[in-house]
């Protein structure tokens, strides 16, 4: 009778402690380029995270915000194991970070097709009198970064064809930084003349109401009659799913196989994904096109540019004036601004007016999440927007740039 105690208490302690271990998982982090914001970036990437969860056993996964800022020093602090961007930021990281491709994305276009290539949209407003990219000259362009690929480098890459540098030849260069959302509203509102945004963001906006079909027209329409979102320049290959060097090599395998089988897979359909994708499509073009636009000025030419620059510093120094040519991410130098002036210049969105203030009254991050009503990470990405849009260099340097 003892020995049956024994083993009925033996038995049900067993499970009581042994599935603790088993049913441990472990988590790998997906940094994904957040261009349209953080809110966005969880509407559209949670299913390929829940996806992912349900396809790849023992592991969980988490989608983190990354910026074209950022994303460097997120990789250094190994704080990510994947990583999803635009295949000119890939390029740039990849020279300093080791990745591979192991997938390739199939987005699901405005006509309801899918394609591994993607371009820019040069736009205008409908009743703009702008309509070549020559008539860009002279007027004032708007785009979300220097180091956009779709959002930026296509279209100069473009304009550049065309004998327009859009540099030196318009009004004014503005780059206002994430959501490119933000581009599309200063063209709209007539803050701008002309706009750079990635293919396929006007069709989503008017697919969600934001805007109208009509409100815009797209210059250089012609650059391709086959691919079904409207754009002007040449194609390149969509975004890369890369793998860190760091992260586990049998998941680098199971979460290759994850993504080539996602588009037959039940657990897909269920969850209602609507991008696929494919093999690794080759990124030269994009690497290409992002060495040639980072020696656009000629070795032979950059001391002639030095010296110009500093002869312009002492000019306008000495007469205490600033340039008619300007850019919205222009020369910090320029001494002291105030709080609105900055504001104003880095084009804040309601949300990240309020990230900075609280970080100006010393807030940590937690404590900003917490007051916000938000995740820590969104905060770290308003974060690093603010530090982008300002030109700084840490969280104290922005502080005491408004302050």
């Amino acid at each position: 009778m003892t020995r049956l105690a024994l083993i009925i208490w033996f038995l049900w302690l067993v499970p009581a402690t042994g599935p603790v271990a088993q049913t441990a998982q472990d988590e790998a982090r997906i940094g994904v380029l957040a261009y349209r914001g953080a809110h966005e970036l969880e509407r559209d990437w949670s299913g390929l995270r829940d996806y992912l969860d349900r396809a790849v056993s023992g592991w969980t996964f988490e989608i983190v915000p990354v910026t074209l800022s950022s994303a460097d020093a997120q990789i250094t602090m190994g704080e990510l194991d994947f990583l999803i961007t635009n295949p000119g930021h890939f390029a740039t990281l990849n020279s300093t970070h080791r990745m591979s491709v192991i997938a390739t994305r199939l987005q699901q276009k405005s006509d309801g097709s899918f394609s591994n290539t993607f371009g820019s949209a040069i736009i205008v407003r409908a009743d703009s009198t702008i309509s070549t990219l020559q008539d860009a000259a002279g007027k004032t362009v708007v785009a979300v970064d220097p180091n956009a690929f779709g959002g930026f480098q296509l279209a100069w890459s473009q304009f550049q064809h065309v004998g327009l540098d859009v540099f030196r030849d318009t009004a004014a260069l503005n780059f206002v930084g994430f959501p490119m959302d933000q581009v599309v509203t200063q063209v709209l509102t007539g803050a701008a003349d002309v706009g750079i945004v990635r293919s396929g963001l006007i069709e989503r906006l008017v697919a969600e109401g934001r805007i109208g079909a009509q409100d815009f027209r797209v210059l250089n329409a012609s650059a391709s009659y086959a691919h079904p979102d409207a754009l002007s320049t040449d194609l390149y290959p969509e975004w890369p799913f890369a793998a860190l060097a760091t992260a586990p090599a049998g998941l680098k395998d199971r979460v290759a196989i994850a993504l080539l089988t996602l588009g037959d897979s039940p657990i897909a359909q269920d969850i209602g994904i609507k991008d696929r994708w494919s093999a690794p499509a080759p990124y030269h073009s994009a690497i290409a096109l992002t060495a040639g636009y980072a020696g656009r000025a000629s070795p032979t030419n950059i001391w002639i540019y030095g010296l110009l620059l500093s002869l312009t510093l002492i000019v306008l120094i000495g007469l205490r004036r600033r340039p008619a040519r300007t850019f919205s991410v222009a020369d910090p130098s320029q001494g002291a601004i105030s709080a609105d002036a900055l504001e104003q210049k880095a084009h804040l969105t309601d949300r990240e007016r309020q990230v900075l203030d609280l970080v100006a009254k010393g807030l940590s991050t937690k404590e900003i999440a917490i007051n916000l009503h938000v995740s820590p990470k969104t905060v770290e990405f308003h974060r690093a927007n603010l530090l982008k849009k300002f030109n700084a260099r840490s969280s104290i340097e922005l502080v005491g740039m408004i302050t």
